[in-house]
């Protein structure tokens, strides 16, 4: 948990025990000592990985223990707007992915000692759950650092430096850190001078992996084995951001999952 340096406001009220956080149709926070810890889950977000996000907060709330933990569903929509949900949208019976449909309370990620809807002076603690920009890119974090709000995960500039392919990669070349040789290119050198850029990846040697600096998972991420497959990969990479790494691939090589 990365703690701000003041803990979260709280303010008097009872808890109706109907919807989680909820108090006399308020988010205002009980005074008592002995009550569980008043988390926060946010999930959903702006980001191509949203549903996948849904999927990670539900998997959060299934092993946080009722006892120790009061969990409030928070979720933001598409659109960015945040909302106080009954718990995590789930797969459709068709099965369609879920998502924040932003049909529940909307609630402001701020704090405040009158507004009803101020979601950061009712909770202990801020899980995000949110994946790619806007999530795991150090702005929520930024977010939270400023209203002084406890909250799990690395801070604003770990998550800002990892979230940036190009960057994390300068960063940990600088720090004497092995990694693959790679290029990053902007979609408007790709634009403007294809040849350059062609011949800046052949440098790198194949395979490839052609991905988005700035997304998370495998979202827009292709496996490139020759030059007549990189135009195809680029242009699905610039789908999702305009700035792009192109990675020599380890071979062999393991995926370890932490």
């Amino acid at each position: 948990v990365t703690t701000a340096s003041e803990p979260a406001a709280t303010s008097s009220g009872s808890d109706s025990g109907s919807t989680p956080g909820l108090a006399d149709g308020s988010l205002a926070v009980s005074a008592a000592t002995d009550r569980p810890i008043r988390v926060a889950v946010v999930f959903g977000g702006q980001s191509s990985e949203h549903e996948i996000s849904c999927l990670s907060a539900a998997s959060v709330i299934s092993v946080l223990d009722p006892e120790r933990f009061e969990v409030v569903p928070v979720g933001i929509d598409r659109t960015g707007r945040w909302s106080l949900l009954p718990g995590v949208p789930a797969v459709t019976a068709g099965g369609t992915l879920p998502a924040v449909s932003g049909e529940g309370e909307e609630v402001l990620p701020v704090r405040s000692a009158t507004a009803p809807t101020a979601l950061l002076s009712a909770v202990d603690v801020v899980f995000p759950v949110l994946h790619g920009p806007f999530g795991e890119d150090g702005t929520i974090q930024g977010l939270l650092e400023l209203a002084q709000v406890p909250y799990v995960g690395s801070g604003v500039l770990a998550s800002a430096a990892a979230m940036n392919k190009a960057h994390c990669k300068a960063v940990l070349t600088a720090l004497g850190f092995p990694v693959a040789a790679w290029v990053t290119i902007h979609q408007r050198q790709w634009q403007e001078s294809r040849h350059a850029v062609e011949a800046a990846v052949e440098q790198v040697g194949w395979p490839v992996f052609v991905k988005p600096a700035r997304a998370g998972s495998s979202v827009g991420v292709s496996k490139v084995t020759a030059p007549e497959q990189l135009a195809a990969a680029l242009e699905e990479a610039f789908r999702h951001d305009p700035l792009v790494v192109v990675e020599q691939a380890v071979q062999p090589a393991r995926e370890i999952e932490v």
